[in-house]
């Protein structure tokens, strides 16, 4: 008790230490008005970080869009994010003010986007929207929002009754994390709820708000070292090509994005306490009886617990093993945190691959040299720590040199984290359309489509029982040194039931992909991947964006867009002219081959489209065509 008691105090007075003079390296703004401003949020030039700007009036925080403006409602700086109140309507109409602007459309090239977090009810909405992939159905929730909300708004109540037509969806997709549209041709009003809990009665329901996300900040920019503190020094930043200068912390400390200063290192490994005698401090603070009694009271409550905080960690690390045996993990090394941490430099910003939603992947070094990719689940989310369990339960029972191999996983942590082969050439998305694509020849092109089907059709055909994919799309595409197609990202897959089929409460996957049948009756089954695969032909054929708002409105759906027309039989106006010019009239015929597979995987009847075991075959085919001599 004597040794757990001088522990607890050590750490205490190190706390204290900590807190007494922190080294802030960047300065956080002033208040505006009774509203403080968290680093790196900027309301002028010289506070903050510039890339995060918002704007301070006399009476509120405002966030800029695009081309509008909206009141910031409340601010989070723990979990990075801040809430914007929606456009209020016109007077008398189910109408938002933000029409005139298109709605909320935020700049993706700054470090703000569209959570997940937010339920999105599209009011006044023209029949075009039936055959979106939104849920406009009589089951709609947005029914129940304008039918359960009291009068008032300005009339806007009544007025949205008299418009038959609503929609619901969830945002944070890949076309909604920048934008909620309001238009004449689709929907004119919207409202949106953060964390809505739809069991409830509507009067329940929270004010409307809209919340955005920032990425965490780098470290503040700098010009000399007066700019940074004791514990930072002004470097170039070997991740900017504009020689911007930044103030990088000392060895020893970490760059703290939310208190926004150079937080010390905790390396204390010293299982007897770290630091010096502190017998003297102890004597003294135990020279009185009550003094004594009090402290020893709050050791003892400390101590018990520490005790069942670690004994809940260790449980549910035991309960997460269970899980993951049970579904074949035994094949799989098991990694400890301290592995994963060595591994990943403690999970340096500097080794992080990319985002989503499941949370973070990192790349990483194991001790023999080889290289990794660590995909962590988001802290606190637990639909992210389902979706690492499911991967590790799938990816444990398939083996095929066209999916990405796992190599193991570690629970020791507060998230699951899972170890994948590290694939270092990117995805088929960064080549077809990343800033800096290069581009594939056709024979590439068709090898990637058919190593993709052959691991599509290994999952439905060869896995027991079959697993579907749920969210096929170019950028879960990966591509090795050699260009060979890997399948990657399960976090959404499911195992499928004998009857061949899987009914979900709600659409996963990505808009643009996902089957139209799924949308409207959320029924899976593997020609869901079929479709979202022939969109991936798409893509490979057009080099475009399965969703992209430069297009003409009616051309928004890639899928929509060539369908129309193969329907005017110009088909070949939609190949990428890169790929057309100089290719022979040989290649010119596989393209077209490929393009009308594309279309037959796209058929809106499940019963109509071939199965990916078809799809294989027939890319195979045409890949001996392209490659038959004249």
């Amino acid at each position: 008790m004597a040794a757990t008691f001088q522990r607890i105090f050590t750490a205490a007075l190190l706390l204290l230490m900590c807190a007494a003079a922190p080294a802030l390296s960047a300065r956080r703004c002033a208040d505006c008005g009774s509203s403080p401003v968290p680093y790196p949020l900027s309301t002028g030039p010289d506070c903050g970080d510039q890339s995060y700007k918002i704007r301070c009036t006399s009476t509120q925080l405002l966030f800029d869009t695009l081309n509008n403006s909206y009141p910031i409602t409340s601010i989070s700086p723990e979990t990075q994010r801040l809430t914007i109140q929606p456009s209020p309507f016109l007077p008398n109409t189910c109408i938002t003010q933000d029409i005139s602007t298109i709605g909320v459309q935020l700049n993706s090239s700054l470090p703000f986007n569209i959570t997940s977090s937010n339920t999105i009810v599209y009011l006044n909405c023209s029949e075009t929207l039936l055959t979106s992939p939104l849920n406009c159905s009589s089951a709609s929730l947005c029914h129940a929002y304008v039918n359960g909300s009291s009068s008032g708004n300005g009339g806007a109540v009544g007025a949205c009754r008299s418009a038959p037509i609503c929609c619901t969806f969830r945002a944070g997709g890949s076309s909604t994390s920048y934008m909620i549209r309001v238009r004449e041709s689709g929907c004119r009003a919207y409202r949106s709820f953060v964390n809505l809990d739809s069991s409830l009665p509507v009067s329940r329901w929270p004010q409307p708000g809209l919340e955005l996300q920032w990425v965490s900040p780098p470290e503040p920019v700098c010009t000399a070292q007066s700019d940074c503190d004791s514990d930072s020094t002004c470097t170039p930043d070997p991740n900017s090509n504009g020689g911007i200068s930044r103030c990088f912390c000392h060895s020893g400390f970490h760059w703290d994005p939310i208190a926004a200063l150079c937080a010390q290192d905790v390396t204390c490994e010293d299982s007897d306490g770290c630091g010096s005698d502190h017998t003297a401090l102890i004597a003294g603070l135990t020279s009185g009886l009550g003094v004594a009694v009090i402290a020893v009271a709050i050791a003892v409550f400390v101590y018990r617990r520490h005790k069942r905080i670690k004994d809940a960690q260790d449980r549910l690390a035991r309960e997460r093993e269970d899980i993951l045996s049970s579904g074949g993990v035994k094949n799989a090394k098991l990694f400890t945190g301290k592995e994963i941490r060595k591994a990943t430099n403690n999970f340096s910003r500097d080794r992080l691959l990319g985002a989503g939603g499941y949370g973070e992947v990192y790349k990483g070094v194991l001790d023999d040299g080889t290289d990794v990719a660590v995909k962590c689940a988001k802290l606190g989310n637990t639909k992210g720590t389902d979706q690492v369990l499911n991967e590790v339960r799938i990816l444990c029972q398939v083996n095929h040199k066209c999916l990405l191999r796992i190599l193991g996983c570690c629970v020791e942590l507060e998230q699951p984290l899972l170890v994948y082969e590290y694939v270092p050439n990117g995805t088929l998305s960064d080549h077809l359309q990343g800033p800096n694509r290069k581009l594939l020849t056709w024979d590439c092109r068709l090898s990637v489509a058919h190593a993709t089907a052959e691991g599509l059709a290994y999952l439905h055909f060869s896995a027991v029982p079959p697993i579907y994919h749920r969210d096929v799309k170019s950028s879960n595409i990966l591509l090795d040194e050699r260009l060979n197609a890997k399948v990657s990202d399960f976090g959404l897959s499911r195992l499928a039931h004998a009857d061949l089929s899987h009914v979900s409460t709600c659409a996963q996957g990505t808009l643009g992909y996902l089957d139209p049948e799924y949308y409207r009756n959320y029924q899976l089954t593997d020609k869901s991947d079929v479709y979202s695969f022939g969109v991936v032909l798409l893509e490979l054929l057009t080099s475009q964006k399965a969703i992209d708002f430069d297009r003409a409105q009616d051309d928004v759906n890639l899928a929509v867009y060539v369908q129309r027309l193969v329907e005017e039989e110009r088909i070949m106006d939609a190949v990428d002219p890169a790929l057309k010019e100089g290719a022979s009239s040989l290649q010119l015929e596989t393209m077209k081959a490929l393009g009308f597979l594309a279309v037959s995987c796209l058929e809106e009847r499940r019963q109509n489209r071939p199965s990916m075991k078809e799809v294989a075959e027939e890319i195979e085919y045409i890949i001996s065509i392209a490659t038959a001599k004249a």
